[in-house]
């Protein structure tokens, strides 16, 4: 028979309780109520497949459920071969009292203290989901355990994943920091077109000047015409008095004038005054007759 290193029990460690056929003891379907079943399954690491050996006295334990927190406690408390074993709340009862014998090959036998009989398979079953019994002590592999200590491999992975996790923290930070360094080159380039906007608009200003200047000019040169428009009236005023029967009997006077012939010579209407002026030669001579 192969032989085992003897598990040391101490105190708020977890352990698995495995048969000979390699099944654990378990809480069927992880149930949490009371009376739920106990038997044998595949190890998977689950918690309502570890067990906790709260100490009693010397040598005497009572085992715990990590996953329901409940005890191994005997059916009814029963005593006699063949009753069953199931979970039962923490209780000062001695069918949930156990006493662990190590044997020579590093297993136990796991006896009840109240009946004074040992753990044992229900006919030597060794499939998934069999049932566990207390039994006369026939020294039987089937009433010979193996108590493992559990080591916390899960919550160990974890740690070992988190270090990576934050190495790669600081890349994608200096990845997002590379980014952030070209933004502030790309406002430099867009502020240099917005300097020469302000030059295209000092350089349309004195354009827009010279036209108003332009504009101002314009009806100042039309003024003076305005005011030269008027003078015709007072020219029509003089030929007014050459038609009156006054300018005739004075002719030579306004002929000779120098004056009156210099005004109308900047003027288009200024010969019109000349060929009044013969008409009244003839009226000189109807005198002479």
């Amino acid at each position: 028979m192969k032989k085992t290193s003897q598990t040391i029990i101490t105190a708020d460690q977890f352990y698995t309780i495995t048969a000979a056929s390699g099944k654990v003891l378990e809480v069927a379907d992880f149930n949490t109520e009371n009376g739920a079943a106990i038997q044998l399954y595949a190890n998977a690491g689950e918690p309502w497949q570890q067990w906790n050996f709260v100490r009693a006295g010397e040598g005497v334990y009572r085992i715990q459920n990590r996953f329901t927190g409940k005890m191994l406690d005997l059916v009814d408390g029963g005593v006699t071969d063949g009753t069953w074993v199931h979970q039962w709340e923490g209780a000062p009862a001695s069918s949930q009292l156990w006493v662990l014998e190590p044997t020579n090959d590093g297993r136990f036998k796991i006896k009840s203290n109240l009946a004074g009989k040992c753990l044992d398979v229900v006919g030597m079953n060794a499939e998934n989901g069999a049932r566990v019994q207390i039994w006369q002590d026939v020294n039987g592999d089937n009433q010979l355990w193996v108590i493992t200590e559990v080591k916390e491999k899960k919550a160990a992975a974890p740690k070992a994943e988190a270090a990576p996790k934050a190495e790669a923290a600081p890349k994608a930070a200096a990845a997002e920091k590379k980014p952030a360094a070209k933004k502030p080159a790309a406002k430099k380039a867009a502020a240099k077109p917005a300097e020469k906007k302000p030059a295209a608009k000092k350089t349309a200003a004195p354009k827009a000047e010279s036209k108003s200047a332009a504009k101002a000019e314009a009806p100042k040169a039309e003024s003076k015409p305005a005011a030269k428009a008027e003078a015709p009236k007072a020219e029509s005023k003089s030929a007014a008095k050459a038609e009156a029967p006054k300018a005739e009997t004075k002719p030579a006077a306004k002929v000779e004038a120098p004056k009156a012939e210099t005004k109308p010579a900047a003027k288009a209407e200024a010969p019109k005054t000349e060929a009044k002026k013969p008409a009244a030669k003839k009226s000189t001579r109807k005198s002479s007759k």
